[in-house]
């Protein structure tokens, strides 16, 4: 009996030191990449890489556009962004708020009439595509209620003449969002959402007409949005605003806002374009000038 007692303990222990001699298996869950479509406080919606969305728990800042690390139906880490669109918060002109993330085309919607076209907005929102290293592109929508678009021709940048009810520019403009993350910027009461649902074939944002009693555009669209064309491209919807916040805006930013200006041989190379003798700027003036001056008195350092 002492020796099967004696066997036994033998076998037992054998057993064990050779279950401890197997080499241990960590399992891992590997980080998924995903493209945020939209994002709220606590929670995202995200495209994953089978092209499904899911709604994940987010507890980073994170914008349409940004690009993301998946762990466990969270989001574990941003990629850094490219690119960015940016505003001061309303409430707060020392807090910015982020729009959108990683575009490459910043399209900003501005009819001539309804509402009536304002150069100051489309000044504020070249110096905030060139702070966050995206190209412009000026959308003259609305044509079908006025052709004349005349009064934009003061803005040396591309330009796309285009009305979502007759379908014209619809199709340039689907071509240059085409391989690009283009984001819809603009007056609230632009055209955006019609812009939208004519870009991409479908309907999905409400259109809104303007107050009767203010002029003013209404709020058809509340958060920022990504959407995917046929052809590849994707587009950022945005609410419309009224003003355009900046934040810290550098002397560089500012004068690519102006590129009119690169070719002027001012009597100074570092020309401020302000009160300095021998400005060819100044002595060109226009409306453009002012609204130089203006922006930079705003923004002077």
């Amino acid at each position: 009996m002492a020796d099967l007692r004696h066997r036994d303990r033998k076998n037992r222990l054998r057993k064990l030191l050779a279950a401890k001699s197997k080499p241990t298996v960590t399992r891992t869950v590997a980080d998924t990449r995903a493209l945020v479509i939209n994002a709220a406080r606590g929670f995202c919606t995200v495209l994953d890489q089978n092209g499904e969305e899911r709604l994940v728990r987010c507890d980073i800042p994170a914008a349409p556009g940004d690009e993301v690390a998946l762990r466990h139906e969270k989001v574990a880490a941003l990629s850094p962004r490219r690119t960015t669109l940016t505003r001061t918060d309303p409430g707060n002109p020392h807090r910015e708020l982020l729009i959108a993330a990683n575009v490459d085309l910043l399209l900003i919607v501005a009819p001539i009439l309804d509402p009536p076209f304002r150069p100051g907005l489309v000044d504020r929102y070249l110096i905030a595509a060139a702070h966050g290293g995206i190209r412009p592109i000026l959308c003259l929508n609305k044509t079908d209620l006025c052709s004349d678009t005349s009064p934009a021709d003061i803005f040396p940048i591309p330009k796309v003449r285009c009305s979502a009810l007759t379908g014209k520019g619809i199709d340039e403009l689907r071509d240059l969002i085409e391989g690009n993350l283009a984001v819809l910027a603009g007056h609230s009461g632009a055209g955006k959402s019609s812009l939208l649902n004519a870009l991409t074939k479908r309907t999905h944002a409400s259109v809104g007409d303007l107050n009767a009693d203010t002029g003013k555009g209404r709020h058809t669209t509340t958060a920022s949005r990504l959407y995917t064309l046929e052809n590849g491209g994707r587009i950022i919807d945005t609410p419309g605003i009224r003003e355009l916040g900046l934040g810290p805006v550098s002397r560089a930013e500012l004068l690519a806002a102006f590129p009119e200006f690169a070719a002027a041989q001012c009597r100074f190379a570092d020309c401020l374009h302000c009160d300095e003798p021998g400005c060819l700027v100044r002595e060109t003036g226009g409306p453009r000038y002012q609204a130089w001056l203006r922006l930079a008195a705003e923004h002077a350092k």
